[in-house]
């Protein structure tokens, strides 16, 4: 396919050169003055296109319409070249080829290509009727002048004998030609405004695409139909349709290494520096020749040398004048000046941050931006594109981030100042953000222990506490009349209070309770279970080393408060708190033989607690009436 492509880009600029030497040779012949552009320009581009995107179909179009007007340019030129000079059998073949091929070139280019700019699809299915008419009218109208009996209007050349000539058509093919023009402009007109609509539903990106290439297109349309045949506007309308391509091949690749900016800076530079130092050396060959006429040689040769001499300071002024015109910084100490200044008035790092990558952004005249850090895009300003070019930014030797640039070419910019300056900003952003990361971990920590300290209160101490001021009272109240009933209250205080210190000092070790780590999570408890109250047994199926210490936490809590309010609550004289492990998950069981849950259990602070236990490490927990009677609470913990 590449072959094919670039065969075809050596084919066509020859045979437009050829058929603009043979139009020059025929006197008669005026209707092909100068070379023909498209022919010369678009299957040298489309090929350097499909050497890089062979799979394109809008580059492949572009490729066809360039040579098949190739094609008909030279059977044009040579079918009046030949019946000049070398007048033949085959030349009325040749002729016959130039009356319709033409057809398969100039819609395509004024219609078809703006339709399906720039990767070969429609806008919408809406305007498929518009891609269909364009093809019906260049089939069915090519097919007439193919097999018109007198075509010789087409070649403007009077008594064409067509080989291919149908006597029967008669003036058909004359007549059509007389009516098919405002049918064909519509269409064409229809194709150009596609690029109108398709520039509305676009994105940044596509916008500036379209606009060079409609910009490009419509200047050299409408030149070309104005221009008439003057050989000076035929070289200005070459010049004119070099823009085409131009834009075309920036808007494919995508990259300023291709792009028009780029083009139109270096255009502008040298364009300028050969205007002046032409002007400057005429000028001082005019004041040689006027003032020391006889040493005319002596005087080139200096005014050459002046003009060397010029030359670089000169080209380094209108570089500088340019860059000014695109807003373009070449110089990376003024660059990092700006970019000092600007990030000094900024109020924090990451605020900063974004200014600079702006700064940086227009130093360098790039089409987008952007800081990331961490992995993430933290900064960005403009458009990235799909491969944006990437800089490391390392700070004191260590990586903190890294630079991204759309439309930058490599070796141009001052990145190795200027990434510096970003590298200092990354590693600041990245501390503030690590440090307001921390403040919030500590923060919520911190509330979340209180809100546990909370449930401990409400649920442990303070109802023990008013336990026992209760029995207390009571007790102090008997002592007067029945000395006798005060010990059994006293005795019950005893309990509670012990179960009270118990409370405390599970209160204490409430981060992680040291009984994990002395006798691991079954042994904990165990240990938790012979507290006084109603029998407990522990029963775990499969191993318990090596969990999770979140989910060893996270058990103990939820078998804790469970237990706890079987003893305050229930009524139970037995409990079973079964542990069953998989490679999955650990499923918790508590179950009692107690009064059981109301059918609608109140949300209280115990069960509320237990499931936001489960949900810190991702898992779930149910409480419900056990059949049989009593009360059953199931976790299930995921242990990956």
């Amino acid at each position: 396919m590449r072959g094919i492509a670039w065969a075809g880009a050596v084919f066509s600029p020859v045979a437009a050169l050829l058929s603009w030497w043979m139009t020059d040779q025929v006197p008669w012949l005026t209707s092909m003055e100068g070379i023909d552009p498209i022919a010369l320009l678009f299957p040298v581009a489309a090929a350097f296109l499909i050497s890089r995107r062979p799979r394109l179909p809008f580059v492949w179009i572009m490729w066809g319409t360039g040579v098949v007007w190739a094609v008909y340019s030279l059977a044009f030129s040579g079918t009046h070249w030949l019946t000049a000079y070398a007048p033949g059998p085959y030349v009325p073949y040749l002729g016959w080829l130039a009356l319709w091929l033409w057809l398969w070139a100039v819609p395509t280019f004024i219609g078809i290509m703006p339709l399906l700019f720039p990767d070969g699809r429609l806008p919408s299915r809406r305007w498929r009727w518009v891609l269909y008419g364009n093809l019906f009218l260049m089939v069915g109208h090519s097919l007439l002048l193919g097999l018109s009996p007198d075509a010789g209007f087409e070649l403007e050349m009077e008594g064409f004998d067509n080989p291919f000539g149908v006597e029967a058509l008669g003036t058909v093919p004359e007549t059509v030609e007389a009516w098919i023009t405002p049918p064909m402009m519509a269409l064409s007109v229809l194709g150009l405004l596609s690029l109108v609509f398709r520039y509305r539903a676009a994105g940044p990106e596509l916008r500036r695409q379209i606009a060079w290439y409609a910009g490009t297109m419509g200047v050299f349309v409408g030149f070309w139909l104005v221009r008439g045949d003057d050989p000076v506007l035929a070289a200005v309308q070459l010049v004119l349709a070099g823009g085409i391509p131009i834009a075309i091949v920036a808007a494919v690749l995508r990259h300023q290494l291709y792009g028009i900016q780029i083009i139109l800076n270096r255009t502008l530079v040298y364009g300028g520096l050969a205007v002046v130092v032409g002007v400057i050396y005429a000028a001082l060959i005019w004041l040689g020749d006027h003032l020391v006429g006889s040493y005319g040689p002596v005087a080139g040769l200096v005014a050459a040398m002046l003009a060397g001499a010029l030359f670089h300071p000169l080209r380094l002024r209108l570089q500088q004048a340019v860059d000014r015109l695109f807003d373009v910084e070449r110089d990376p100490y003024r660059a990092a000046d700006r970019l000092s200044r600007t990030v000094q008035e900024a109020g924090d790092p990451a605020e900063a941050l974004a200014t600079a990558t702006s700064v940086v952004r227009w130093a360098l005249g790039a089409r987008g931006a952007a800081v990331e850090i961490e992995g993430t895009v933290t900064i960005v300003d403009g458009e990235l594109g799909e491969e944006p070019k990437a800089v490391p930014l390392d700070w004191h030797g260590e990586p903190v981030g890294r630079l991204l640039l759309n439309g930058v070419r490599q070796g141009r910019e001052p990145l190795s100042v200027l990434a510096k300056h970003l590298a200092e900003l990354a590693h600041a952003v990245r501390l503030t953000t690590d440090l307001r990361r921390s403040r919030e971990s500590i923060r919520t920590t911190r509330d979340e222990e209180r809100r546990r300290l909370g449930r401990e209160l409400h649920d442990g101490l303070g109802p023990a506490l008013t336990s026992v001021t209760m029995t207390i009272d009571e007790a102090r109240r008997r002592l007067a009349r029945d000395p006798e009933s005060v010990a059994p209250l006293l005795v019950r205080v005893r309990e509670e209070m012990t179960s009270t210190i118990v409370s405390v000092r599970e209160l204490v070790y409430g981060l992680r309770p040291p009984a994990l780590d002395d006798l691991g999570l079954e042994g904990a408890l165990r240990l938790f279970g012979q507290a006084p109250g109603p029998r407990v047994d522990v029963v775990a199926e499969g191993s318990l080393d090596g969990l999770p210490a979140a989910v060893e936490v996270a058990v103990y809590r939820i078998v804790q408060e469970a237990l706890t309010n079987v003893r305050r609550h229930a009524g139970a004289t037995a409990c079973l708190v079964s542990l069953a492990r998989t490679d999955e998950e650990l499923r918790v069981a508590v179950c009692d033989d107690g009064v059981g849950l109301p059918p609608r259990p109140p949300a209280g602070v115990g069960l509320t607690s237990m499931r936001e236990r489960a949900a810190e490490t991702g898992g779930t927990c149910t409480a419900g009436r056990r059949e049989g009677g009593g009360t059953e609470i199931v976790a299930r913990l995921p242990l990956h």
